[in-house]
């Protein structure tokens, strides 16, 4: 497991950061968040970071956890919109480096989004292209329900898809012959399911606690790759934010 050991920044970078939002626009949630990840890899073990937590706009820019843009234009109940989106995609198992199995580097997407508060829940879609070393594709659709069951929870659950194209999948889970010792394997188009869970409960005055558990179906072209070995994999976060009305 690693960690983030600058925890004390984060939170001086963010007491300073909501005083200059309060008053300048922002709306939404903005704090702090513990974030941990399965690893996919042979060898990965879970990774947990310290990190901003961001949901809110300011103007036309928006920030939903791990993805960022701008608003272009209204459609339908939204917007189109142009943004990036952290993945965290790197290889970072010490054996199979070890082995020789070569790098695999954090994706940098660019693409457009849009994001659909219909009367049925929440649509969100995105197709964005890998910049970085894969030129691969990602394109994703998930619907966002919302519940109250209670006057201090909110519930939302999720469920959703995610596309990775041919050239993305094989950048990260193909095998070249020879490499690392493994047989060679060529990863195709793969289409992964998901499920979510969000729940935020208010703690006091304008201050948030927000969880989150996604779990993820790996296609069989990335759980077939002699490097993956698993199915599926988790993620999952905690959060403190303030709500700057």
């Amino acid at each position: 497991m690693t960690r983030t050991t600058s925890a004390a920044t984060l939170v001086a970078g963010f007491i300073g950061c909501s005083a200059a939002l309060a008053g300048d626009g922002y709306t939404g949630d903005l704090g702090l968040g513990v974030y941990s990840r399965e690893g996919t890899y042979r060898g990965e073990s879970t990774q947990t970071d310290v990190l901003p937590y961001v949901y809110g706009q300011w103007g036309r820019v928006f920030g939903r956890v791990d993805t960022f843009g701008v608003q272009l234009l209204p459609v339908a109940y939204g917007h189109l919109e142009v943004g990036t989106r952290i993945m965290q995609d790197r290889m970072d198992s010490d054996s199979l480096k070890h082995a020789g199995v070569r790098a695999r580097n954090n994706s940098r997407l660019l693409g457009l989004s849009t994001f659909q508060v219909t009367p049925l829940g929440a649509i969100s879609a995105w197709l964005m292209q890998d910049l970085g070393d894969s030129e691969g594709q990602i394109a994703e659709i998930s619907w966002l329900g919302a519940l109250k069951p209670t006057p201090w929870l909110s519930i939302y659950p999720e469920l959703g898809l995610e596309v990775l194209s041919s050239k993305y999948t094989d950048y990260y889970f193909g095998v070249r012959a020879g490499e690392g010792g493994y047989a060679a394997y060529r990863a195709g188009t793969a289409k992964n399911p998901y499920a979510a869970i969000h729940t935020s409960s208010p703690i006091t005055g304008n201050w948030n606690l927000a969880l989150t558990l996604r779990y993820k179906w790996l296609d069989s072209e990335i759980s077939d790759s002699p490097i993956v070995g698993k199915s599926s994999r988790w993620n999952a976060y905690v959060a403190v934010s303030y709500d700057f009305k």
